[in-house]
């Protein structure tokens, strides 16, 4: 059986409690606050995918970015970001939401973000396509797109991994549950549970990106610009951050 939405939901509340300390204690990377006040304007009205409990979203509000609407798939994640607005003395919208099919209205959003890998774990490339197109649709002309992946390419520590699993993909000896070379189901840091990922390269990442119209701005592997601190580095692998722009 093909890996599907319902075991994407499985792993994130597999950790709700681990995002839900994310959340409260360790808030944005430095990274991700140097993209989000480079690009990103104080009247924008932002649309944070993948919010989880509200790491990125109570962020960046309190940081003058305060008409966002956060979206998860796992309702557990939405709860939790719901009693977080208390905690915080917020009023954040947050709904239930599937990224490949947004309800959202064309053209709404100035802004869409999508942190931590979050496009990723979402299983078969036709349906990441599909969430790239609907980004596309609800971003207004020229809005800007901001997210991160992995890199296959990147980690000389992985390359032998990566060679072995081209071998079992390239002979049909691959695993059954996945869609694609790149995909794989692993431990987390922040999961009690397996995860499934899609770890691309990034030629990968920016056809997936000029088919769907969109323009690259920047891109850099956050090692390369960032020394993150411990607090962060313990939670998350390095990353490619990419910052796009609707044609």
């Amino acid at each position: 059986m093909k890996i599907e939405s319902e075991f994407i939901k499985e792993q994130f509340r597999s950790g709700l409690e681990n995002y839900r300390q994310l959340t409260t204690d360790v808030g944005l990377w430095d990274s991700e606050k140097y993209v989000f006040q480079k690009y990103l304007k104080p009247e924008d009205k932002i649309l944070d995918l993948g919010c989880g409990t509200g790491r990125t979203t109570f962020a960046i509000y309190k940081l003058g970015f305060t008409n966002i609407v956060g979206v998860d798939l796992t309702p557990e994640m939405v709860a939790i970001a719901d009693e977080l607005n208390a905690h915080f003395h917020t009023n954040i919208a947050f709904k239930i939401g599937d990224a490949t099919k947004l309800d959202s209205t064309n053209a709404i959003y100035d802004a869409v973000l999508f942190s931590y890998n979050g496009l990723m774990t979402i299983p078969n490339g036709v349906n990441r396509n599909k969430a790239i197109g609907e980004i596309y649709r609800v971003l207004k002309p020229s809005g800007t797109f901001i997210f991160t992946t992995h890199d296959r390419e990147r980690g000389a520590q992985h390359f032998k991994f990566w060679r072995e699993e081209k071998q079992k993909w390239n002979m049909g000896n691959q695993n059954p549950a996945l869609y694609e070379y790149g995909d794989i189901i692993t431990k987390s840091r922040n999961e009690s549970k397996e995860i499934f990922i899609h770890i691309p390269n990034q030629e990968e990442v920016a056809d997936l990106l000029a088919t769907n119209g969109f323009k690259v701005m920047e891109t850099f592997y956050r090692g390369d610009k960032f020394i993150e601190r411990e607090q962060v580095k313990a939670i998350s692998g390095e990353c490619r951050f990419w910052v796009v722009q609707r044609n």
